[in-house]
């Protein structure tokens, strides 16, 4: 364990603390632990894991926005959950699963990634997640918590402890996180 790992595990962790609360700031914060874990993932061979660190800090600008957006659109900084519709679930879980196949081709065919199947799962879906909380979507929650108890697995059996630490906490969060987005009015999309 190295104070790079402890760095964005501590940040990663502000990020979800965030986000329950819905403060517009977890986004920077998402950003910064995301750019941290680029490095981590990098070095552990993790490749899929590695280039959604980078997507993450595209979505955090995406998120920034959308969220002002939201604000703007209800006029109200009051945190709030958009209704997601199932045309939108389908489509979107449409691209996550195309995602899905993409990804576990390219990393097991042309990468030395130890995990590629379970890897190229957790990060689609946490593309579909992310998708869905930049949206305000609570069904976001529900996609963590199944990706946060796989990369349990999959990072313990790298080594990566504090990472491990950070996803089990995650996956707490995320029950929380369901539970406390049920108590914000829902706006229509």
């Amino acid at each position: 364990m190295n104070y790079v790992e402890i760095f964005g595990a501590l940040s990663g962790f502000l990020y979800v603390v965030l986000e329950i609360k819905q403060n517009k700031y977890m986004w920077i914060v998402g950003g910064i632990s995301a750019l941290v874990y680029t490095i981590i993932f990098l070095n552990s061979a993790l490749f899929a894991s590695m280039g959604l660190q980078i997507w993450y800090v595209g979505a955090s600008l995406y998120g920034w926005i959308m969220w002002r957006r939201q604000s703007k659109s209800v006029g109200s900084e009051e945190p709030m959950t958009m209704r997601l519709s199932k045309r939108k679930a389908i489509y979107s879980s449409i691209v996550a699963l195309f995602s899905f196949f993409i990804l576990w081709y390219i990393l097991a065919e042309f990468s030395s990634d130890p995990m590629p199947l379970l890897d190229a799962f957790i990060a689609s879906i946490s593309m579909l997640a992310t998708y869905w909380v930049a949206n305000r979507f609570i069904e976001h929650w529900i996609l963590w918590i199944v990706v946060d108890i796989l990369a349990v697995y999959m990072y313990l059996s790298q080594g990566l402890y504090a990472t491990v630490l950070l996803y089990m906490a995650y996956t707490v969060s995320a029950v929380v996180g369901l539970y406390h987005w049920r108590k914000y009015k829902e706006v229509l999309d």
